[in-house]
């Protein structure tokens, strides 16, 4: 729910919630003031353990009132200007908020080995390094000139912190943890007695040793074989828990003045606490996580060896109950089932319909092949060849032959199975021959129908002939100009090539009719059409436009050679004589050329400046060749 949407109550919840949590932090860093030996590095960020657990397990949420406790602290501070305590709350805040982010926050950071690292690496070494320079920053001015003992005091408050983070937060964050970390093998006896020993080594090695000469110094690291055992064997807590009870016998070591690690001064003893904090930290953080994946893996292998012994299992009771379902349905079958070894082909089992089907039933003295019911021992070894290569046959037609020699047609399906070692054939058989009778009888008929279909195609054909084609001069005519001129034109527009057309017109024509008849002017017009045909090449188009008039379709053809051709034929013309009933007649044509995309990109407009064209050559004289004028002269 947006902040500006909660009710009242909401936030006095809110609001009470993160006052408790600034005072829990601001309790728990005066808990771990009070509870270290004196002196001790000033400066260090005592709460930022709490912070970071409390980010780590409750998120983002929580942050306003950590703020609010690490700036209550630092404004506790003496001797620090208003903007250093700004400085040191911040640097607190941020240094928890970044070791908070840097782990995946889908699970807490100590139970795989890649957790670990980015917890070592950013909310132990990078968040320590962030608190410790706004420390730093702060003290700048008190060590002006004194550089590197600015350095050396900011790496021991970075070794502190680093410490207080590897000491307490496992233990904080492992202490509300559910589920991870699981026990061991160990019982609590035997965890109580290492536990115990381990500790009373502890006390005995940490505070009453006189560590001065450093004789003993190496005994506090060899209880880490303790520590690795307990997290072993018994729970992770208990193991991080102890090894912070270690530590803090340590400090109370040095402030008693004793111990192992009490080789020379405060200062000394607790840098020998922080880097026993920190061993025993960070081989507990990994040696936990590698453990933890161990056992996520060991969970998995038991959980899949148990469900695969219950498939097993499962699977033994199914094969005997199939075994018995098996025979029971293979005998009440409704069609013939067969088996056979299929090495040598021997039957040895066979339903009540496969014997009925064959004729011949299984007996002991006489031994049945599977190749004895073939007719063509071809098809036999073709089953058996795909059954070799593929494992089954399926829906395969076959003739075949019963005891008495009857041979029929049949359907079978085979798959192979495997029993001691031995290859069997499962055969399934049904009899289709009055199948195959009315598939010949549907064969026939289909090729009778085919036949009549393909007559009616050429009656079709012939009909579509005749409709793209002019009755009197076999010529195309008008419909298939009007259906293929557009398309030729848009193609070879495509091609970027010319377009030429001919515009024909017979000069005189209506004489013929008037002088001779019309049978007489047919006859004309039947010998134009056939010259005309023949002058132009094969990929020409030659159509009766009507009348007297032909269209002729030129593609490819420039405007010179289209005027050239038309010209030719107009010379051929006036020299050809046509007989017709009798009369020796001659004729003269008038050709309006036009040519594509010169005069127009479009059916229509080429076909209007053929016309206009011949409208010219009749203009001036007929018996003539005139070319369109150009677009833009037209238009203008």
């Amino acid at each position: 729910m947006p902040f500006r949407d909660m009710p009242w109550r909401a936030w006095a919840a809110y609001a009470v919630l993160q006052a408790g949590i600034a005072a829990g932090y601001a309790g728990f860093a005066a808990l771990l003031e009070a509870c270290l030996p004196s002196p001790h590095p000033p400066g260090l960020q005592l709460g930022l353990p709490l912070a970071l657990a409390l980010l780590l397990r409750q998120g983002g949420r929580v942050w306003p009132g950590l703020a609010l406790g690490m700036l209550w602290l630092a404004w506790r501070e003496p001797g620090l200007q208003a903007a250093d305590k700004v400085l040191l709350a911040l640097s607190g805040l941020g240094a928890a908020l970044l070791g908070a982010n840097l782990p995946p926050r889908r699970r807490l950071p100590f139970f795989r080995l890649s957790d670990v690292l980015a917890f070592l690496g950013g909310a132990v070494a990078l968040s320590s390094l962030l608190a410790t320079l706004g420390r730093v920053f702060a003290w700048m001015p008190a060590y002006a000139h004194r550089l590197p003992e600015l350095a050396w005091s900011g790496a021991q408050l970075w070794l502190g912190n680093a410490a207080l983070l590897l000491a307490l937060a496992p233990v904080l964050l492992l202490a509300g943890s559910h589920g991870r970390g699981r026990p061991g093998a160990a019982c609590w006896r035997e965890t109580s007695l290492v536990a115990g020993a381990t500790l009373l080594l502890a006390i005995l090695v940490c505070c009453g040793l006189n560590g001065r000469g450093g004789h003993y110094a190496i005994l506090p690291y060899l209880f880490i074989m303790p520590l690795l055992w307990l997290a072993f064997r018994s729970e992770l807590l208990l193991a991080h828990g102890l090894s912070l009870a270690i530590v803090a016998l340590v400090l109370a070591g040095a402030g008693l003045g004793s111990g192992a690690l009490t080789i020379a001064g405060a200062g000394e003893s607790l840098l020998n606490a922080a880097l026993l904090a920190l061993v025993q930290a960070v081989t507990l953080l990994v040696f936990g996580a590698l453990l933890e994946e161990r056992r996520q893996v060991e969970r998995r292998l038991l959980q899949a060896n148990q469900s695969l012994e219950a498939k097993v299992s499962e699977r033994t009771s199914q094969l005997a109950e199939s075994e018995a379902r098996l025979r029971l349905m293979a005998d009440a079958a409704p069609f013939p089932l067969a088996m056979n070894r299929l090495a040598g082909g021997e039957l040895i089992y066979a339903n009540e319909r496969a014997e009925e089907l064959f004729g011949a039933s299984l007996q002991p003295e006489r031994a049945l092949k599977v190749q004895d019911f073939y007719v063509h021992a071809g098809e036999r070894d073709e089953v058996a060849q795909a059954l070799r290569v593929r494992g089954r046959v399926e829906d395969k037609e076959v003739r075949l032959k019963d005891a008495q020699g009857r041979e029929f047609w049949a359907q079978i399906s085979c798959a192979m199975v495997k029993s001691d070692k031995i290859w069997y054939v499962i055969n399934g058989v049904s009899d289709i021959s009055e199948r195959k009778q009315l598939e010949q009888s549907l064969h026939d008929a289909n090729a009778a129908l085919r036949r009549q279909v393909d007559e009616i195609e050429v009656l079709q054909q012939g009909l579509r002939e005749q409709a793209l084609r002019d009755p009197l001069t076999g010529l195309f005519n008008r419909r298939h100009l009007d259906e293929i001129l557009p398309r030729v034109l848009d193609h070879m527009l495509a091609l970027h090539r010319d377009v030429a057309v001919l515009m024909v017109d017979a000069d005189h024509f209506k004489r013929v009719n008037d002088t001779y008849g019309h049978r007489c002017g047919d006859l004309v017009l039947t010998a134009l059409g056939a010259y005309l045909s023949d002058h132009f090449r094969s990929g020409d188009i030659v159509c009766r436009y009507g009348g007297e008039e032909f269209f002729v379709l030129l593609p490819g053809a420039s405007l010179e050679a289209a005027f050239t051709k038309a010209q030719l034929l107009c010379e051929a013309v006036r020299r050809m004589e046509i007989d017709a009933q009798g009369h020796t007649l001659s004729v003269t044509l008038s050709i309006g050329l036009a040519l594509c995309p010169l005069h127009g990109e479009d059916a229509e407009s080429v076909v209007l400046a053929a016309d206009e064209a011949l409208y010219q050559a009749k203009q001036q004289g007929r018996d003539r060749v005139c070319v369109a004028a150009p677009l833009s002269q037209a238009l203008s």
